[in-house]
């Protein structure tokens, strides 16, 4: 029995296969009718005569409206512009008729630009023949990669490639792992959980007194979970857009699913299906079946994943299960960070006597908005616990393609791992999201709070954690989730804090680990214990067991394969895997935070990194994650750890403590230089991976379709998301370094990708009119055909160059002018304050300090100002008017962060804008629209840039009639994934 999702693909290629008959017998018809006009213009002599002819015959090729007494009746067609000129020309020729002024010249030039008509409309039915042509070249490609692998399900436990036998090793690997049980000393680890919360220490009641309403609250969710009927018609359309954005299930299944939303009687079938499941989750089990198949795909950065082929309403059930919990977790971990007394703040070690002497020498300070106040605001908005959900419909947004390269082939030989051992993400999808979409994300600026602020001073307030509270919310007002988005400002964050450090102190220590295989080595004693821990019941610790302990068996092993349980890892892409490690790795930030005053473990996932001007802090960091991996019983993958020192001084090589992890920091296909304390890309790694882009592009040769999915995937969005965002902590040079690497892969993918004999290409806009041109016999291809979004006919490939040069002005040259100028202004500052406790200004002011009376003992200190070395010591803590806001540390911190706005090009009122405005009526446009002010600045360029070339050509932006294009083919073809050749 056929699946409603290939029902809907095969109702869409049957109205795809309609439109291209419509379309061929439409242009068969026109160039019929084109050829039989033409061809009595040949006999006719007289040249109004040929008007009058011409005029009529393009009437009948267009289906032109006329009225009774035969005159044209405008806005009857899609045709405006030609139903005008041929309702004027009639009038015109009755003057030529009679008057004898009408010169030969300008009967010529009216004659020309009806026949451009015709060749307009005849290029059009051209490139709409090409469409259809290209769109079926695609669907044979897709039957043909389907029948020879089978369905295509993704799931995210991922492998490293070795050469050709890397996928059999890494399944080999990856069973050994994951169907053995970990060695977890679990009294040891409960004992490590007791001396963190603080259990029976009455020195941190604080802390113990968090766990207790964190426990309560467990409890309280739990018998909220217990109530009847939480499926029903609205949280189902919920769970369900949640499944369509991840990779769990396949793109057939996918379609199954949006066939079932908005349809009411399905989802109350499947809402009192899982009602009954869930009143019976003691009784739950993965499958009625023996086992959960599973297989082995490859992923765009070279490394292997395990997919998962589960019943929808397995999905479904554990979907809903599983954001219930993580939206209940992050928000419960958040009240424990707030609960006064048990989250560290760095701002609480400022002794008291400090603090009145800021107040007699400077009177009131404002604690925000701070350099600190600005770290704190990130961190809780962003980083804390981001593998959980705010709120349960929050959507996952990643571009196919971004993802993180893979760089452990490229650590010492000493720090790598065993070759094909299992490493597994947990990466969600937007299913094909528009890399438009990213690249305009890839360049969006981060606007900057306000600097507009009131300009008065403060009270200093002395509590701790005073402000948190506020500062859950994301200040951008973005609410989507993109892992990715959030390990590039990462390394803006440590850019920035490179450069302030260095300038002010001298130095900063970081160091970057990724824990070995987190997802399938993860423990399942370290799970259950850390949730029974935070008071998880039986009854749930029981199911969460279960769903851990799935029977798998690999699709092509034969029938006498026996399943086997898995006993190690959590399966990935799933809402529960992250809860599970999320729970956990919390347990590791907040003992960071316990280790090191209140300093922060800036994580994503088991991605951890940690920076801090005093060495002796990033050692005791580094001693607490390595004490936690131990009695977890996780690893840390020694190739992706690493740690630098950096120096203000080029020439200095400051010591690293021999506790600290060896191995250099590295993201992507960036390196940080210990010399210089800039991220730098790694040629060696980006030629590697041209080598592979031209091997997926040779892969990808039989459909152009493909050919341009796979390269805005992989020479776009992939490259684009391993050279690390632009910002203004970077500067402009790393803007000219991915401009010159874009450069150099099209150069040397396309000098080898034509076979012997074909013709030599530099470009892929080269390469693909060339094949264009061999296949189908077009030439003389517009190069906005090929930039064009689908909506308008193009092809839409995507220009990594574009949104770059948009950018590449609006970069500092020299990020470390920006603190330099601090430094000046802040010499200005104490100037200033100085001569403001002299002259008495001061005095007046500390009426509103919590002790306006304090002073100090010394006279010699009542009576002279405070050092400039103890005027400084708390500058990222406190809020130091500058005269110049723009200067002030916490706005210097904000503009080394910030990412540069694309600058958009210039609208004139050329026939580029008049073609867009021609665009208005027209439904389900993307990208070029009517309307300038909503395009986005790369659309703009596009338009502006390709825009005169097609109008000429085309008579207007678009290349097809919009009716005529088998849109719903085109939108599978955005849906679905790219399979890359391993």
């Amino acid at each position: 029995m056929a699946t409603s999702g290939s029902v809907f693909s095969e109702t869409l290629q049957e109205i795809t296969n309609t439109k291209l008959d419509e379309l061929s017998k439409r242009r068969s018809g026109f160039e019929e009718a084109k050829k039989s006009l033409l061809a009595s213009l040949q006999v006719e002599g007289d040249a109004v005569k040929r008007l009058v002819t011409l005029s009529d015959g393009i009437k009948e090729c267009f289906a032109i409206k006329l009225d009774k007494a035969g005159k044209v009746v405008t806005n009857q067609t899609k045709h405006t512009r030609l139903e005008t000129e041929l309702k004027n020309m009639d009038r015109f020729l009755g003057q030529a008729k009679c008057d004898p002024s009408v010169s030969a010249k300008m009967l010529d030039a009216w004659e020309q630009s009806l026949l451009r008509h015709l060749d307009m409309q005849s290029l059009q039915f051209q490139y709409a023949s090409l469409y259809g042509q290209l769109v079926t070249e695609w669907l044979s490609g897709e039957k043909e990669e389907e029948e020879a692998s089978g369905d295509d399900v993704e799931m995210g436990e991922a492998f490293e490639v070795v050469g050709n036998a890397a996928k059999l090793e890494s399944r080999m690997e990856w069973e050994k792992m994951v169907f053995e049980p970990a060695d977890v000393n679990e009294a040891s680890l409960r004992k490590y959980l007791d001396r963190l919360f603080g259990a029976r220490n009455e020195e941190k009641k604080p802390i113990s007194d968090a766990l207790q309403n964190l426990r309560d609250a467990v409890y309280t969710f739990e018998a909220q979970l217990s109530k009847p009927n939480l499926f029903n018609f609205q949280a189902l359309e919920s769970t369900i857009e949640g499944l369509c954005s991840s990779d769990l299930l396949s793109d057939e299944k996918r379609e199954v699913l949006k066939g079932f939303q908005g349809n009411r009687i399905i989802l109350n079938e499947i809402a009192d299906v899982l009602n009954m499941r869930m009143s019976a989750l003691s009784s739950w089990t993965w499958s009625s079946e023996a086992s959960v198949p599973v297989e082995m795909r490859r992923k765009i950065s070279g490394i292997y994943n395990i997919h998962m082929h589960e019943d929808l309403l397995q999905a479904i059930f554990l979907q809903f299960i599983g954001v219930k919990w993580s939206v209940f977790f992050k928000d419960a971990f958040k009240k424990f960070r707030r609960s006064t007394g048990a989250w560290k703040s760095t701002r609480k070690d400022i002794p008291k006597a400090d603090k009145l002497r800021l107040g007699y020498y400077l009177g009131p300070l404002d604690r925000s908005p701070s350099v600190e106040s600005t770290r704190t605001k990130i961190y809780n908005s962003k980083y804390f616990m981001a593998q959980l959900l705010d709120y349960e419909n929050q959507a996952t947004d990643i571009a196919d393609g971004e993802e993180e390269a893979e760089y452990e082939e490229f650590a010492p030989a000493s720090l790598k791992r065993k070759a094909g051992r299992a490493k597994q993400t947990a990466r969600k999808s937007g299913g094909g999201q528009d890399p438009r979409r990213y690249l305009a994300s890839m360049c969006m600026q981060t606007p900057a709070p306000s600097t507009s602020a009131k300009r008065h001073r403060k009270i200093i307030v002395d509590t701790d954690n005073a402000g948190d509270e506020e500062d859950d919310d994301d200040e951008d007002g973005d609410t989507s989730r993109n892992p990715m988005a959030l390990k590039q400002s990462l390394l803006h964050l440590l850019s920035t804090e490179i450069a302030i450090n260095t300038s002010l102190y001298g130095e900063l220590t970081a160091f970057h680990s990724v824990f070995e295989s987190w997802n399938p080595l993860l423990p399942h004693e370290t799970v259950s214990t850390v949730l029974k821990y935070f008071g998880v019941s039986d009854t749930w610790l029981s199911f969460f067991r279960k769903f851990l302990e799935a029977p798998l068996k690999f699709l092509d092993d034969d029938n006498s394969a026996a399943a086997r349980k898995r006993r190690r890892g959590t399966p990935a892409s799933h809402v529960l895997s992250d809860v599970f490690g999320e729970t956990t790795l919390f347990c590791l930030d907040f003992a960071v935070n316990q280790s090191t005053s209140g300093n922060r473990l800036w994580r994503t996932h088991d991605d951890v990194w940690f920076w801090s001007r005093d060495h002796s802090v990033a050692v005791q960091a580094w001693e607490t994650v390595s004490e936690f991996a131990a009695v977890t019983s996780t690893e840390i993958n020694p190739a992706r750890t690493g740690t630098v020192r950096v120096s203000n001084s080029k020439d200095q090589t400051l010591a690293i403590d021999k506790s600290l992890p060896e191995g250099e920091i590295r993201w992507g296909f960036l390196r940080l230089s210990p010399q210089t304390g800039r991220f730098e890309i790694d040629q060696v790694m980006v030629d590697s991976h041209i080598k592979e882009l031209h091997k997926q592009l040779h892969s990808k040769r039989k459909s152009i379709f493909g050919f341009i999915q796979a390269w805005n995937s992989y020479a776009t969005i992939f490259f684009n998301s391993n050279f690390g965002k632009a910002a203004n902590c970077f500067g402009r040079e790393h803007v000219n370094n991915m401009l010159s690497m874009h450069e150099r892969i099209q150069r040397q993918v396309f000098s080898t990708l034509p076979q012997p004999g074909e013709e030599k290409v530099s470009s892929v806009a080269e390469y693909l009119k060339h094949s264009l041109s061999q296949r189908f016999g077009i030439t003389d291809i517009p190069d906005g055909y090929l930039y064009l979004p689908m909506e308008l006919g193009g092809l839409d490939l995507q220009s990594p160059f574009i949104s770059l040069l948009q950018i590449h002005d609006e970069v500092p040259e020299s990020p470390a002018k920006l603190v330099d100028a601090f430094v000046e202004a802040e010499r200005d500052a104490y100037k200033k304050a100085k001569e403001a406790f002299l002259d008495g200004s001061t005095a007046q002011q500390r009426y509103s300090l919590d002790n306006p009376g304090w002073a100090p003992e010394s006279e010699h200190d009542r009576s002279n100002f405070m050092s400039f070395d103890e005027y400084v010591t708390y500058r990222e803590h406190f809020y130091f008017e500058l005269d110049d806001a723009d200067l002030e540390l916490g706005q210097v911190f904000k503009r080394l962060m910030r990412r540069p706005e694309e600058k958009s090009v210039e609208s004139d009122d050329s026939k580029v804008s008049t073609a867009l405005e021609q665009l208005r009526g027209q439904f389900n446009l993307r990208g070029i629209t009517q309307s300038w002010g909503s395009m986005e600045p790369y659309w703009r360029w596009v338009a502006m840039m390709y825009g005169p070339e097609l109008v000429d050509r085309f008579g207007g932006m678009n290349i097809v009639d919009p009716g005529l294009l088998p849109m719903g083919m085109v939108s599978m073809f955005r849906d679905k994934r790219v399979k890359w050749q391993g």
